[in-house]
């Protein structure tokens, strides 16, 4: 009698108990995604989002925990000696280590080698970044104010000043080449 009281409860414990793993695993790999899609966009917001996700998401696995912590204490490290291509060398290293821990917490069987060397990232990629950061800080700068001064002047103008766009029924604008 007490078994069959028992058995749906116990049927639905264990149902919840899948769920909850079956949750745990896609957060996981939704975070493992994300970085292995951009290991080679260090400071991608994506990146960032994911590792600091990592904390939460992996509790109870050390190795993954202390990779990240190592990986985290190089990039808040205030000095760095070496090269900037030297820096960049060690956090890809510390980078693919937390990357192979976290596919062996996901039962892939990755190498370390494997992880840090297999990507496939043309070089027009990183100039698309590169055009796209300086891009938001020219925009950025602007914004703030550090724009070019423009005068508007009336198309009757019978001369236009260096600079000045004739535009027929409208107001010119005209780009000030000296403040």
């Amino acid at each position: 009698m007490l078994a069959v009281m028992t058995a749906p409860i116990s049927a639905l414990w264990i149902q919840r108990k899948i769920e909850a793993d079956r949750a745990q695993r896609e957060r996981r790999q939704t975070i493992f995604n994300a970085l292995w899609v951009n290991r080679r966009r260090q400071f991608w917001v994506a990146r960032v989002d994911a590792l600091n996700m990592i904390d939460i998401e992996f509790v109870g696995h050390q190795k993954v925990l202390d990779a990240w912590q190592a990986l985290f204490a190089h990039y808040i490290r205030p000095d760095h000696p070496g090269t900037d291509d030297q820096i960049f060398d060690e956090r890809e290293e510390l980078f693919a280590t937390l990357l192979y821990e976290m596919s062996q917490v996901l039962k892939y069987k990755f190498s370390r080698t494997y992880v840090r060397d297999n990507i496939y990232r043309p070089i027009l990629h990183g100039e698309i970044d590169r055009m796209e950061i300086e891009t938001r800080r020219h925009l950025n700068r602007l914004l703030q104010g550090d724009a070019l001064p423009v005068r508007f002047v009336e198309d009757g103008a019978s001369t236009h000043p260096e600079g000045a766009i004739p535009n027929k029924g409208a107001a010119s604008a005209t780009v000030l080449t000296q403040v």
